[in-house]
């Protein structure tokens, strides 16, 4: 999808993504006048219509991961506040945390500061591929003692990787252990639902609107029936409008998850055939049947981020936005295995539901073009 007015081609989708024009619809009536009440102002009518419209807004998150009627919705400024509420609001004191190494960095900044409160930190391997390894898992648990608890995402923001959910629920069940999982990835385009008694699954589910086509600046922990913060928002006046666009989004991802993920599948096919036969020696970072739209790539010898200097009309990414500005190799590629220089040379391609084959074909022609000029 190249931009109408800048002509770039953007391509980082797995850190933003842009608002859906029926997301905009839902949200902009909540910014007029007769919608300025504030959800938790409960001695007045428009107070009260806010607060009924966050309530269904919950409902259409909660259904985005299946969860039941009575599980809890926290709603977030942020999924990285999100990530944060799960881990010290609500898991248990001195509680035993288990996290893989490649979570994501809003998990991964938390651990001295949990450590320091008490609870004994395991950072858990992974595979070449970015997969949990499930030996590591269960010998972590049987030595973690009573409730431990486990973060682990279910797609990598990076590379892709799908971890194998029903393997570890059952882990998590036969040992106790309550999971959160960073789900913010996989529901665009792939099924997640929250655990319950008849249910293996996690026992939280950190959301982000603005990965679904929703707006930015609002994120949500979805939990398991009797498991909860102690209050739904602690960060000041709900936004309604942006909840409400959160909730559009939701709805929206539930209709067209199928056709999406086979839109992103036969690109992402197209992406790494284009990418394998114009640059010699490129290499595929996580596995080919990962997460749909997402493509990591070695490019032998090149510094990924110099790179992009000479691409101002591609938007891609050399990993997570959120670590992007640090200019250190991602702590997901070292841990997989590779060495800094190699992590180094690495593009996040990043592709959505409005990423066409022209897009794509032109991107691998932009990049093969400059990759001759060195």
């Amino acid at each position: 999808m190249a931009g109408a007015d800048t002509g770039v081609i953007y391509l980082d989708h797995l850190a933003s993504t842009p608002l859906d024009p029926a997301v905009l619809a839902a949200m902009l009536p909540w910014f007029q006048p007769d919608h300025a009440g504030n959800a938790q102002s409960a001695h007045h009518n428009p107070g009260r219509q806010a607060a009924r419209a966050v309530v269904q807004a919950g409902r259409a998150v909660a259904a985005l991961v299946e969860a039941p009627a009575d599980a809890t919705v926290t709603f977030t400024p942020s999924a990285s506040e999100a990530n944060r509420l799960a881990l010290q609001g609500l898991a248990p004191a001195g509680a035993p945390l288990l996290v893989s190494a490649v979570e994501h960095d809003s998990v991964l900044r938390q651990l001295d500061g949990l450590r320091t409160a008490g609870h004994a930190v395991t950072l858990l391997p992974v595979d070449g591929q970015g997969v949990i390894r499930l030996d590591a898992l269960e010998a972590a648990l049987s030595r973690a003692g009573p409730r431990p608890v486990l973060s682990l995402m279910a797609a990598n923001n990076e590379v892709g990787s799908l971890q194998p959910l029903a393997a570890v629920a059952d882990l998590c069940r036969r040992h106790g252990a309550l999971w959160h999982c960073d789900g913010v990835q996989r529901v665009a385009t792939g099924p997640l639902a929250v655990g319950g008694k008849d249910r293996p699954g996690p026992d939280m589910i950190t959301l982000s609107a603005h990965k679904l086509y929703g707006p930015q600046g609002v994120g949500a922990l979805v939990a398991r029936p009797g498991l909860a913060p102690a209050t739904p928002w602690s960060w000041g006046t709900p936004p309604t409008a942006l909840i409400m666009g959160f909730a559009e989004a939701a709805r929206l991802v539930l209709q067209r998850r199928g056709p999406d993920r086979d839109h992103l599948v036969a690109l992402t096919a197209r992406l790494w055939a284009g990418l394998s036969a114009a640059v010699p020696g490129v290499t595929r970072n996580g596995p080919a049947d990962g997460l749909p739209g997402c493509l990591n790539v070695t490019l032998p010898g090149v510094d990924a981020a110099d790179l992009l200097l000479d691409l101002p009309d591609l938007a891609l990414s050399t990993g997570s936005a959120c670590r992007s500005a640090t200019g250190q190799p991602s702590h997901v590629l070292t841990a997989m295995g590779l060495d800094p220089a190699a992590a180094s040379g690495s593009l996040r391609f990043g592709l959505g539901r409005g990423t066409t084959p022209v897009d794509v074909d032109q991107a691998v022609a932009r990049i093969a073009a400059v990759l001759r000029t060195r």
